[in-house]
């Protein structure tokens, strides 16, 4: 995990859903995305592990890109409805868990 808490390596979770939101992308392009979010070093294997997961329980699916490049073929992954409904759910969580923080915050200021 090097210098991210566990809070941050859990953040990864709904914030591969909210990329997926937008469009389709393969691995290296959310490991982009969680760069422009500061979780840039977190280890490439647990962001496909994650994938991983979700494809398994329905939250994403994914197809080989045709496309020809300099190398393999990449995976696209795609949201899927029970995914977008889970990054609803995500939402609202987050949004509950930031209230917490904020709580947190105020009693250290004091």
């Amino acid at each position: 995990m090097g210098d991210y808490s566990l809070l941050d390596v859990r953040l990864v979770e709904p914030a591969l859903l909210a990329f997926l939101q937008g469009e389709n992308l393969h691995g290296y392009g959310l490991l982009d995305k969680l760069e422009d979010l500061g979780l840039g070093a977190i280890n490439p294997s647990v962001i496909y592990r994650i994938l991983r997961n979700y494809e398994e329980i329905g939250l994403v699916q994914s197809t080989w890109d045709e496309e020809k490049t300099q190398g393999p073929p990449r995976r696209v992954y795609t949201l899927t409805l029970e995914g977008q409904e889970a990054l609803v759910r995500a939402a609202d969580s987050l949004a509950k868990t930031s209230n917490r923080i904020n709580n947190i915050l105020q009693q250290i200021k004091t």
